[in-house]
Order: C-alpha cells, then structure tokens, then sequence
C-alpha cells in the first residue's frame, strides 16, 4: 500500500481567505469527471503561506503497468502562492511518486513539484484558466507515464536542480586551473538581480593578496565517467552524497577525486597547514552526458569545499607526515583504484554546490553567431576605426570573427562620443588603442587585436608588415587615398571598401576578387557609373543633414547623422561581408534606406573585367562594359562615325584615369562616313548631373570617336588636332586630354 505525506494543516476559513485562483480551481476540479476533491489545506514551506488543493486524479489514458510508474490514481496537491515566480504547480502526495524528468525542485522530505510547462510564466498567464490547467496536468501525467515527456530533440536535463548559488568563471578556466603559480580567488557580484546569488571567479598569482571581499581557493578538476539521461535530484550536501549519486548512474567519484589530490600534492609534498593557507577549496566536476549517439555535452558541477588541499588529501589517508622535513608527503602510488580507507572521512566533508557558469571566448561568440570557426581563421585588418569601423570592430570581436589588426592615425575626441564605441575616460587615447581595450573587456581570455595608431597608407615597417601577413584588409577610412593607393600594390591583400553615404540612408560594399584581378579602383568607377545610370542614384550622394564644427581648426568639422544608421548599415555591411568573403567573385552592392520606414532595398551591380592600356606615363583602366556601350554606339551610327564626352576619374598623384561612362552624342553633332563633331546641346546640363550625382568626383576626361568599317583606330591629322586643342582645353587646370578611338576590331587611347 502506497505511503502518502501528511502535508500541511487544516484551512481555516476564520483565519484567512482563500486566493481567487483557488476559488476558480476548485470549482473547476468539482466540475471535472476525473478528479475527486478531498479538500484544501495550508502549507508555508518559508515562501508565503500556500493554499493546496488535495484531489485524486486520474483519466485512464494509460495502462496500470506503465514504464513511468505513474498510478492510474494519483493524489495530489494543487498549491496557489502569488508570492511564488511559479504560483500555481502541481504536488504529488504519493510517496513513492517516480523521479522523472521535468520536475522542479522542492525542500528535502517533501512532495515533489510537476514541471508543466517549458516557458515562463508570465508567457503562460496571458491564456491560462483552470480548466486548461488541469488538462495539462493530465498530459503531463499521461506523457510521463509512457516516458514520453522529454522529447528526443530536447536536450538532456540537468543531474541535480540549480543551486541558490551560480559561479561565473573565465573561459580558460582548465588552463589557468593547470598552472601551479594561480590560484582561484572568488568575488561576490554585489546587486546582481535574479533568485540566485552570483559569484565571480578569476585567477591570480599565488604571491598576490586577494582582498578583503574575496575568497581565495585552491582549485581542482576532475572528470568522471559519463551519465545518461536520469531524473533530476536536489544537489548533494556532501562528497558521499555526490559520490553516491554518481555511482547510481554508473559514474564515480572516489576514484578520479583521489587521483586529482593525489597529483595536485605532487612530489614536493605539502607544508603543515597555517593561517595564511586557504581552508577552501573549489572542485569543478565535468560529467560527459551520454545521448543516443555518443557524448551529447559536458555538464559542469562545481563546489566549494571548506577544507585545505592538505586536509581533503588526509581525509582519503594518503599523506604521510616527515618530522625530519617538516612536510607530508605521498605514501601511495597514483595509477591504481583508490586504495581502502576510512570512507567516512572524505565521505562526510561538505559541499556548497554552485551552479558554474563558463565565460564564452572567441569560439562561443562564433557558436552564438552561427559563424563556423573554420570560416573565422583569418588575420584581417580593419583601416578606419571611426563611427562605422569601431561598430564594425565590435560586431567582429563578439562574432569571434577572423584575427584583427586595428590601423588609425586619429584620437578619440570628445564628439566621437556620439557614435564611436568609447566612453569618457578614454578621450585622448588613440582609437585603435580605445578597441584593443574593449577587446580584452570582452573576451578577456583571448589574444587582443594589434592597434596601430598610423595610416594604412603609411609606408612604415610596422604597416608594411601587417599588411603582407593579412589576407583581408577592410577600408573604412571614408578616404580616396586609401583605396586608391592600395590598388596600385601588388603586396596588398585583397581589399574592401566600405562606407556610409553622406545622408545616412545609403551604405556601400565594394569588394575586390580574390585574385585582385579587380581592384578597388577599378571597382569604384563601375559604382560611379550605376549611380548615373539607376534611379537610385538620383539622390544617392546627395548631402548630409549638415555640418557641425567640433574644434577650432579648419578641418575640425563633423556630419550630423543618427546613431541607428550607424548601427542599421553596420550590421548589414557586417552580414553581407562575412558572407562575401567566403567566395572567391568581387561584388558591389548599395543599401538604400527609406527615410520614412526604414525599408531597405539592396541594388546589385554585376562587375565586369578590367583593362589598363599605358600612354605618355599615363595608367589608362576601363572595364568591359564601357566598352560594349561605346561599341553599342558606333554601330548604331555605322556608316557614319560618331562619338561623345568621356566620363571619368583622374588621379594626378598616380597619373591613372579610370573611365567610368560616356554621355551620348549630343543631338546638334555632325557625323559622316568621314568625320565627326561633337554637338554641345545639352552637355553642359548633362555634365552638371553627373557632378551632382558623384558628389563631383567624376569629370570630363576627354572625347572619343569611331573610325568607320575598314579603317583602323589610328588618330588622324583631324585627330590629333582635336587631341591637341582637347589638351590645351584642359591644361587651363593641369589636367591631361585623353582621346579614344574606337575601331572596327580595336580601341585606342591616346593622353596629351
């Protein structure tokens, strides 16, 4: 006959009242067919006086005989506490009620607690009524008698329910554990919020002093073999206790407990104990749980033990004292089960149980990205650590993504505040140096990123090295120089640039392949040309929301822009970079954000080959698409030559000129089978357009005209006349005049 505990006293309705969730319970446990009710009781288990309805349930949806043990009868207590995070849970009176999976934990000696549901319970209250309540009792009972409750998809549960303490300790734990000069030095966490009160482990040297606050503990680690899935149990008070337990799940403790004291004592042996000796230490316990295929994961039990290594290595009798050299020592040999002494001794030490909490390093930051470390292994360098770059460096240290170096002349300043990751202390310091600080404060235990307080595009040893060890370099510097000058370097990693447009509502990737047949200025004149040529473009480069002066010189002026832009196009240059990388291809892409809602439209420009042709000390470099629309061109016209106005960047500092497009021959131009004039109607307004949409960076750069079918693309004596006075057109600037012509089977181009 089942045993049942005698929970609670009497209600007295003199005394008190019942809560109205009780109220609606009862009524509704009268109104169901499968439940008797016997009464309500009162209960005070230290957390506010409970009400607790007592009823035998039981729907007969499961046989007597069932592999959960559950009884087709049960009696149970439903309990209301509004005090409670939980205030309404189901009791089991029986005894003998199995210890199965999805239980809560309750005090010692009493009726264990039904877990019903997997979120919260504010989640829960939103549709919860006492009728769906009972219903998922019954389920409850019903998927736990057929051992159905824990799905296998879910992980496995817990060995011992969560201790009213939680430790966090650094990631490299194990290692630091392992170094005889550390020791573990344990801090409270003052005003942490939740129900458990929280620890902070970090490690120092043994000659250091560990505070007035702080525990300073000698610490173990120990693995035990694996465990399968098993009913949660309340923690151990003792080593016996969790010795016992462990070897009710096939597992033990004594053996590898003894094997660990026996060589943290070493042979050097141990001093007498004195007051200056720690009499705590902490046993971090990983237990391999065993899932259907193998190892699923390793939990972490750890405690705190109020005794000296010297003592926890007496209390399994395997120290011997030596007068003569004042020490203990060894007396017996590692290698070898336990060997038999007085259990009790070790057995009956205490134990504070705490719940371990294992910081993340670079490796869990790519788990909880969904980053595969294989996908992280690169070294990298991030030129520009400004608003958009530092948001960038923190997204990448979190993530665990790739090997950083930091490169930026600049200081933190106290504008920068507004949209740079720094904080007030840190004005003044390089900016470099401000990340390479973060980076510890996040992952402490991890290598920093190298800061390098110069330009990327400084020629010193330091940046020259970088570079030729990087596999990537990220351009944030919002420069022309940067990318420019690096595409003209063969010792350069592939390269990106990218940026945010002045007005905050466009943001801008352009990638290099990884052969770096196209570079970034190469790259650069195929986004001018899609600015002039999409209608996105219309107000892509348009002005910002205005300047602010932020110092007294000349160049100490900044953009109003919102920090949530900073953030919006951070994480979708973020995103899109990381997944660009891992192919081989260049790409270029622009973000557009709408003002109003904040909808975002990617425009993709598919990058075409590029050339370079060499005339008069000049790089001229086109792409193949600028060829097919002049070609388009003069084959439209056929048997008449034809031309218009070259459309392009010129660089004086690395004497290129990079073509980006041509206008189309304007309609006042005279062309024949022998000749060609450019009109001038509507250049001068079509010229204006293209300044205004590239934020005047492109430019005329010269003219080009067809030669008809049968005659090669060899200036003429009309063509180097127009050459001749094209250049004394633009020398009036100091610019160069570039001509090219366009053939049958050929293209030439021709600089004055």
């Amino acid at each position: 006959m089942s045993e049942y505990y005698d929970w609670g006293t009497p209600f007295d309705d003199e005394k008190r009242s019942l809560h109205e969730a009780t109220v609606s319970l009862i009524k509704a446990c009268e109104e169901h067919p499968s439940i008797d009710v016997f009464g309500v009781r009162f209960v005070n288990e230290g957390l506010g006086p409970m009400d607790a309805i007592i009823i035998e349930a039981g729907d007969g949806t499961f046989e007597t005989d069932n592999p959960g043990g559950i009884h087709r009868r049960e009696v149970l207590a439903i309990t209301v506490n509004p005090l409670t995070t939980i205030p309404i849970v189901v009791r089991t009176l029986r005894r003998s009620f199995p210890g199965l999976s999805h239980q809560y934990g309750t005090p010692p000696n009493s009726p264990r607690a039904l877990c019903l549901y997997n979120i919260v319970w504010s989640a829960v209250e939103r549709n919860w009524t006492p009728e769906r309540f009972l219903e998922r009792m019954f389920w409850w009972l019903r998927e736990s008698a057929h051992l159905r409750l824990h799905r296998t998809d879910q992980p496995l549960e817990q060995l011992f329910y969560s201790s009213r303490y939680q430790l966090i300790l650094p990631s490299d734990y194990i290692k630091q554990a392992e170094d005889a000069d550390k020791k573990l030095v344990i801090e409270d966490v003052p005003g942490a919020p939740g129900r458990q009160h929280t620890l902070k482990g970090k490690f120092i040297t043994r000659d250091q002093h560990a505070g007035p606050a702080a525990l300073a503990l000698h610490a173990l680690n120990l693995a035990v073999a694996g465990v399968s899935s098993s009913q949660v149990e309340a923690a151990p008070n003792t080593l016996g206790e969790l010795h016992d337990r462990l070897v009710s799940r096939s597992s033990n403790l004594k053996d590898p407990l003894y094997s660990t004291v026996f060589e943290a004592v070493t042979n050097e042996g141990l001093p007498p104990d004195s007051p200056s000796v720690s009499k705590a230490m902490f046993v971090i316990v990983w237990v391999p749980r065993l899932g259907a295929d193998g190892i699923e994961r390793h939990d972490v039990l750890g405690y705190t033990i109020p005794c000296s290594l010297l003592e926890l290595g007496r209390a399994f009798d395997m120290l011997q004292f030596d007068s003569e050299k004042t020490r203990w020592y060894r007396t017996a040999l590692i290698g070898v089960d336990a060997p038999s002494c007085d259990d009790s001794q070790w057995r009956d030490l205490e134990v504070l149980p705490m719940q371990v909490r294992l910081a993340i390093g670079a490796e869990g930051g790519r788990q909880m990205s969904a980053i595969e470390s294989d996908a992280a292994d690169f070294d990298a360098v991030l030129a520009g650590v400004g608003s958009l770059g530092s948001a960038l460096a923190d997204t990448w240290l979190r993530e665990g993504w790739g090997r950083w170096t930091y490169i930026d002349p600049d200081q933190l300043l106290p504008h920068n505040l507004a949209r740079h990751v720094g904080f007030d202390y840190e004005l003044g310091y390089a900016k470099v140096d401000v990340l390479r600080s973060r980076a510890r404060n996040i992952y402490p235990s991890e290598p920093r990123p190298e800061a390098i307080a110069e330009s990327v595009t400084n020629p010193s040893k330091v940046v020259l090295e970088t570079l030729k060890g990087a596999s990537l370099l990220v351009d944030v510097t919002t420069t022309f120089d940067a990318p420019r000058d690096l595409s003209q370097r063969d010792d350069a990693p592939r390269t990106v640039s990218l940026f945010i447009t002045p007005s905050g509502l466009g943001s801008v990737m352009l990638l290099e392949d990884t052969a770096r047949t196209l570079r970034s200025l190469a790259l650069e004149a195929q986004y001018y040309r899609a600015i002039l040529s999409n209608s996105w473009g219309e107000k892509h480069l348009d002005g910002h929301l205005g300047d602010l002066w932020v110092g007294g010189g000349c160049r100490d002026i900044s953009l109003r822009m919102p920090f949530e832009r900073i953030h919006l196009h951070g994480a979708i240059l973020s995103k899109q970079l990381r997944k660009s990388v891992a192919g081989d291809s260049a790409r270029i892409c622009i973000w557009t954000v709408d003002d109003d809602s904040d909808a975002v439209v990617a425009s993709e420009i598919v990058p075409y080959p590029v050339h370079s042709e060499t005339c008069d000390g000049w790089t001229i470099t086109y792409d193949e698409a600028l060829v097919e629309k002049i070609q388009h061109t003069r084959l439209s016209a056929l048997p008449n030559e034809t031309g218009g106005v070259l459309l392009g960047v010129t660089d004086l500092k690395t004497k290129t000129i990079v073509l980006v497009d041509t206008l189309p021959p304007p309609p006042d131009s005279e062309g024949s089978p022998k000749h060609f004039i450019r009109g001038r109607e509507g250049q001068e307004e079509a010229l204006a357009q293209v300044h205004r949409r590239t934020a005047r960076v492109v430019d005329y750069v010269g003219d080009w005209h067809s030669h008809p079918d049968g005659y090669p693309a060899t200036p003429s004596g009309d063509d180097r006349k127009l050459l001749s006075s094209l250049s004394e057109l633009m020398s009036i600037e100091g610019l160069p005049a570039l001509m090219v012509i366009a053939g049958e089977h050929e293209i030439t181009f021709h600089v004055q």
